[in-house]
This record gives C-alpha cells, sequence and structure tokens, in this order.
C-alpha cells in the first residue's frame, strides 16, 4: 500500500485552518482509504482515549469506557454493541458525543467491507472532537446546555449554538484537535513504511 500523499495532508491542515468541517471529513476519509486499517485506527483510538478522563470525571461508573478503549488497543477487537450501561442518557456536555464515538468505532471493527468501516472511523473522530469542544464551552455554561437540551428548537437555542460554534476559544480548539489528527496520521504513516 503507497504512503497516504503528503499534499492530502497538507490540505487536511488546511481545511482544519479554515474551520472546514465537511472538508476535513472528506479528506480523512481520503486518507485512511489509503493507510493500513489498524493504524488508521489508532489515531482514531488516540483522539477517543483524549476525553476518556473527563468522561470519568462525569461519570465514575463509567469504567466500561476505558475497557472498551483498551479491549480495541490490546487486541484489535471490539464489543458487537456497547455494554447496556453505554445506552443511558448522558446528559453532561460532549458526553452523548463520546458514546457515539465509542459506538462508531466498535462498528468499524466488525467484519464487512472497508469503505463503511472507514466510513465509522471518520464518525468516530468527529464525535470525539465535538465531544471535546462541547465540553469546554458547555461545561462552563450549565444553562445554555440545559436550555439546548431542553428545547432545542427554541430561537434562543439556535443563537446559543451559533455562539458556540463561533466562540474564539472553541474554534482554536477545533483547528487544533484537527492538526492533532493530521499530526498523528503522518506520525503512524512514517511507523508503517519504515
Amino acid at each position: 500500500m503507497p504512503i497516504p500523499e503528503s499534499a492530502t495532508l497538507e490540505q487536511l491542515r488546511s481545511a482544519a485552518e479554515a474551520r472546514d468541517p465537511e472538508r476535513c471529513q472528506f479528506l480523512l476519509k481520503s486518507l485512511f482509504m489509503e493507510m493500513d486499517f489498524y493504524p488508521a485506527l489508532a489515531v482514531v483510538i488516540e483522539r477517543a482515549q483524549s476525553f476518556l478522563d473527563t468522561f470519568e470525571l462525569y461519570y465514575p461508573d463509567g469504567s466500561f469506557a476505558r475497557q472498551i478503549l483498551m479491549q480495541m488497543v490490546n487486541t484489535g477487537t471490539a464489543p458487537a454493541r456497547l455494554p447496556p450501561e453505554a445506552m443511558r442518557d448522558f446528559q453532561s456536555p460532549g458526553a452523548a458525543n463520546y458514546m457515539k464515538a465509542l459506538a462508531d468505532l466498535a462498528r468499524a471493527l466488525q467484519q464487512g467491507p472497508l469503505p463503511p468501516r472507514i466510513g465509522y472511523l471518520v464518525s468516530a473522530t468527529v464525535n470525539a472532537i465535538m465531544a471535546e469542544l462541547v465540553e469546554h464551552y458547555y461545561g462552563r455554561r450549565p444553562e445554555a446546555w440545559d436550555l439546548m437540551r431542553k428545547q432545542p428548537d427554541d430561537p434562543a437555542s439556535k443563537e446559543i449554538a451559533y455562539e458556540f460554534w463561533t466562540d474564539e476559544e472553541v474554534a482554536l480548539l477545533d483547528t487544533d484537535h484537527w492538526l492533532q489528527v493530521a499530526d498523528s496520521i503522518e506520525q503512524h504513516t512514517r511507523r508503517q513504511y519504515r
């Protein structure tokens, strides 16, 4: 398998700087399709692990998340479905995104054609990043988070969502996380082709 195009990696970095989520996802899928599956999986697991401690702060009984990630790291496998305790309503900022990331990681590890599995890896990456952004912003704004959860169609909720996405700190964090994904792809690719 050829080394992923450095031009595509640079395009991903440019899309991250421009905060173009659709382009980031498209480029990430292209890069993952060029990589062996397990190095691509490692990139996503790294991203998911970065939110694990925060998740466990909110949910001290959520040790299943760490166990699932450890199973993925140690054996390259995942449970066919997440445990029942992962199916509850996670109300803390970012937690639902994180559960979606773990579910997508688990789906990516099931047998089947490669393109859908890569799609799950991309979705897991997006949700792991979003978990961090949502927690960073709404963790400091519990009233806004409560309104967003209870009344998502309220005009005030739409304004809050806009303020979240355009917040300077969120923008910097979003770009930084995507750049970290690009750096991780580069590192795993170099290891793969040594």
